[in-house]
Formats: C-alpha cells, sequence, structure tokens
C-alpha cells in the first residue's frame, strides 16, 4: 500500500488580518475536529449563500466579504458577514 501524499485541499486569499500577526507568527495550524468542520462548513455555505444575493455591480456588493473571526482564548471560530475597506 502506498502512502499518501501531503495536501490541502484548497485555499483562498486573504484581504485583510485584524490585528496584523504577521511578525508574530507566520502560520496558524487549526485543527478541526469533523463534527465541528461540519458545522464551520455549513455556517460558511449560509454565510456565502446571503452575501451572494447582493447586486456586485453596486459599491456595497463588491465590498460584501466573509468575516472569520478565531477566538484563540475560547478555541471557537465564529462566521460572520464582513466588509472590504
Amino acid at each position: 500500500m502506498s502512502k499518501i501524499k501531503g495536501f490541502s485541499f484548497g485555499g483562498c486569499s486573504i484581504a485583510q488580518i485584524r490585528p496584523n500577526v504577521a511578525g508574530q507568527a507566520k502560520v496558524l495550524n487549526i485543527v478541526i475536529p469533523f463534527e465541528e468542520a461540519l458545522k464551520l462548513t455549513l455556517a460558511l455555505d449560509e454565510c456565502v449563500r446571503k452575501i451572494n444575493k447582493y447586486n456586485f455591480s453596486t459599491k456595497e456588493g463588491k465590498k460584501a466579504a466573509v468575516n472569520l473571526v478565531v477566538h484563540a482564548h475560547k478555541n471557537r471560530i465564529a462566521v460572520a458577514e464582513g466588509k472590504l475597506k
């Protein structure tokens, strides 16, 4: 049996990180249990569906974004609607 290669399932670019933690940590590995990952995918899907209803030819529609809020002290990730600057 061959060993499975390590890979990612995809990714995306980040528009902003607040506060700027680039000098403190270059990489954050966040490990999420399967059932919690299912909750995260549902939350992301709901947020993306809401954002998709905006008219993207308008200024407001172009600024629509998903905001992932990581509460490190509570070991929680929240999904909220955000706006680009």
